[in-house]
């Protein structure tokens, strides 16, 4: 990180919530792994739920490696940095089209696991740590980019709604060389959702 990712980074840790949102940035790759654990606890027999959070999950992942594409490796950095503002393909419709997609996978799990409750638990416990971590990334692009980001703030909703039209130019770089470095950023995150997904179909068709 460059020396002024590294100062607004300390401005940021003043407040609790800051000091939160920062460690749960940080740290943001390993925070599903207990809920996924714990979902092999709630396993039940295959049944329609279990396909429709394995369908949950391939969403998810395809949203996860769009976002990629466009945003580049950079999304996957644990501190805190930005040089430009990223506002095309998925990030035209959503500021944050990686949490959400994040919070469909687990709910997804939770689905495949155990049906509609353990989906909705995992969903708003996504959703509540991920509002911790967007407010800090909030607070670092404004004071890092300002005008810049507060008119995409403006335009474009934090999750979902109504988004005004950015008219951004597509991403800099060829096609397939930006798809071959989604691809090397996201792997162990598609390794990873696939194992977890063949484990639960497993455990299902044995309790079956």
């Amino acid at each position: 990180m460059n020396s002024s990712g590294r100062d607004f980074n300390a401005s940021l840790e003043g407040s609790p919530l800051s000091r939160g949102g920062k460690w749960l940035f940080e740290h943001r790759a390993w925070i599903p792994a207990p809920c996924v654990v714990g979902c092999f606890w709630l396993i039940q027999p295959l049944q329609i739920w279990t396909g429709v959070g394995i369908g949950m999950v391939a969403i998810a992942v395809v949203v996860r490696f769009w976002s990629v594409v466009h945003m580049g490796p950079e999304a996957r950095m644990r501190t805190a940095n930005v040089s430009k503002l990223i506002y095309t393909g998925p990030y035209e419709l959503t500021r944050n089209p990686m949490y959400l997609a994040n919070i469909v996978l687990m709910a997804g799990f939770g689905v495949a696991a155990g049906g509609p409750m353990p989906g909705v638990g995992l969903g708003v416990a996504m959703v509540a740590i991920y509002n911790v971590i967007v407010r800090f990334e909030e607070d670092f692009l404004e004071r890092r980019l300002g005008e810049i980001y507060r008119s995409y703030r403006n335009r474009v909703p934090r999750w979902l709604g109504e988004a005004a039209p950015v008219h951004a130019a597509a991403p800099k770089g060829i096609m397939s060389e930006r798809v071959r470095d989604a691809y090397r950023a996201e792997r162990s995150t598609l390794l990873l959702s696939s194992i977890v997904t063949l484990m639960v179909l497993i455990r299902a068709a044995t309790l079956g």
